[in-house]
Parts: structure tokens; sequence; C-alpha cells
């Protein structure tokens, strides 16, 4: 990928002159620099813009990497839709998130994660419901039916009173299911300890010890997810926090801060590629000790998490220490 050459820096034509299909390529150049300007002027055109990006989610181009810029454009799709509040735009973003699944891409999925209470706050139920069923849909994988059961829990904390309620009630009715997978079980307990009340506490405290046990007694490969401390805490703190509130606005991807600090980050990839690449004239051929670590590999450490949620940070700064820098 060529990001010496930043499109943003160009003139920007007269947006609201151009069609769906002309934002969508101006996108697919802009890769992940585009400003927030132009995700408003294609989300201005409604469900034309969601009809141009249903071709673009049912396609295969994006989903196989072949043009960088088709890949960021699913996650622009993510972000369009967000802006437009309507039914068709929140079934899309539903389709979007099995689509995700399907294809199994983690990458998206995690640039997206956490961001989807966020993306469906102005969707009507139609849309909620459809969060809902995807959460319920065991032949999905756990990993986006709990970034669904997040949607399903935000929309009840927004209407607040017993539609809250319920939607705890129904949470824990998933995590309770012994005949869905452990996983999902274990993540949607994980999620209820930002909505702590007394007639679900016995659920978390029990899982904690069940996750804690399959990792002491059966080798479980999996970080833990929580402790019973962690429970503690939770009822020690009396008020909703859900973790999702960390990303309550999607769009400060496009901030220029972002954009800039993205870009930063990429050279620095870029430069750690090179400076592994090296011929550094040694006697012998350097053997790598372990495997190349994948940003989605489990982490050497150890841990159980993936490495980009682990040791990657650490590891990028002692890069960035070895070129003198800060």
């Amino acid at each position: 990928m060529n990001r010496e050459t930043d499109p943003a820096a160009q003139p920007v034509p007269e947006l609201a002159m151009l069609t769906p299909k002309e934002l969508l390529d101006r996108l697919v150049l802009e890769e992940d620099r585009a400003p927030i300007e132009l995700i408003d002027a294609c989300a201005a055109h409604g469900d034309a813009m969601v009809a141009a990006l249903q071709d673009v989610i049912d396609g295969e181009s994006g989903w196989n990497d072949d043009v960088p810029g088709e890949w960021w454009l699913l996650l622009h799709a993510a972000l369009i839709l967000g802006r437009i509040p309507s039914v068709s735009a929140g079934l899309l973003l539903v389709h979007l998130m099995r689509s995700m699944d399907e294809h199994g891409d983690d990458n998206l999925q995690d640039w997206v994660a956490g961001a989807w209470p966020g993306l469906f706050a102005n969707k009507p139920q139609d849309a909620i419901d459809a969060a809902r069923a995807l959460a319920k849909d065991a032949s999905c994988d756990w990993y986006i039916r709990c970034q669904a059961l997040d949607v399903v829990l935000d929309a009840g904390l927004r209407e607040g009173g017993q539609a809250l309620e319920d939607g705890i009630d129904w949470a824990a009715a998933l995590a309770r299911d012994e005949s869905d997978e452990w996983l999902f079980r274990i993540s949607a307990a994980c999620t209820l300890l930002g909505f702590p009340r007394e007639r679900i506490r016995l659920l978390l405290e029990t899982m904690a010890r069940e996750e804690q046990r399959r990792q002491t007694e059966d080798g479980y490969g999996f970080v833990g997810m929580f402790t019973v401390d962690d429970v503690e805490s939770a009822f020690a703190r009396g008020e909703d926090a859900p973790d999702w509130r960390r990303r309550d606005n999607p769009w400060k991807f496009y901030d220029p801060a972002a954009i800039a600090a993205r870009q930063q980050r990429w050279r620095e990839e870029d430069e750690r590629a090179d400076f592994a690449d090296m011929d550094w004239d040694t006697p012998a051929p350097y053997v790598r000790a372990t495997p190349k670590v994948g940003r989605n590999d489990p982490c050497p450490c150890g841990s159980g998490r993936k490495y980009k949620r682990c040791c990657l940070a650490r590891d990028e700064a002692i890069f960035r220490n070895s070129l003198g820098r800060a």
C-alpha cells in the first residue's frame, strides 16, 4: 500500500454533487484517510447509499483484500450506515455483521468491536430485533454474537426502565443456557458485569469460578474473562457501566489526529518490517527462535490473548527504542 500520497491533502470536489458510486470510489482512493465530511456526504444519500453499500458488502473484492481501499470501504460502510437512521440501514448493519463472521474477517471485526451500540443508537426497533436474532444464532461465532448482544442491551439502556431490566434478564438467560458454547456464555456474563443486579450475582460468581476451573484443571486455552474479584468490584461500584461506553463516538476514526496517528503507525510498522529484513552481515543466517507472530495469533507470552491485545504494544515500543525514539 502506498501511504506516501495522501488524497485527503488534495483538493476535495464538491461532495454534494457526487453520486453514491462516485463517493464510494473516493473512499476506496482515500483508504483510512477519509475525512468525516466524505462520510456525511455518503450518509446524506440515505437509502440510495444503503443500496450501494449492499452491493459492496455482497461483493467479493473487499473480502478478498485484493485492493486495500476496498477492504477499508467495508469499515466505512459500517460507519456510514451508522449515520443513517432507517430500518434498511440497521438491517444492512446486521447483514454486515453476519458477513464479517461468514468471511472470517477478524481484523474488520476488531476495528468495529465496541462501536456497534453507537452505530445502532439511532435505529428503529426492527433493527434491534435483527441484532437480537443474531445474538441468539448459535451457528455464528461467539465473538460477533456478543457484539450483537451489546446492541440489544444498549437499546434497553437508552430506553431505560423495564426495557433495560428485560434486556438484562434476556442476556442472563443466554449466559445460563448450557446447550450453547462456553465462550459465548462467559462473554455474555462478562458483559453483564456492566449491569450489576443482585438477581444475577450468583450466576456471575458461579460462571467466574467455572472459568477459573476450566483454565486450571482442564488446561482451557483462553484468557479468563473475569474473576470473582471482578464480580465483587462491579457490585461495589453499584452503577451501570457497560464497557462499550469507551467507544461512544465511533466516528472518532475520522478525526484528523486519529488519521495522523494511524499513518505514523503504518510507517513505523513498515520500518519495523524493513528492519527485520535487513542484512546485518552476520557470520551465520539469523534463525528466529519462534515463528513470526501475527497480530491475531495467540501471544507467545502464554496469556491466551491475541498478540495485538497483549505484548504487541510493548514489542513495538522496544522497536522504536532500537531506532533511538522515545
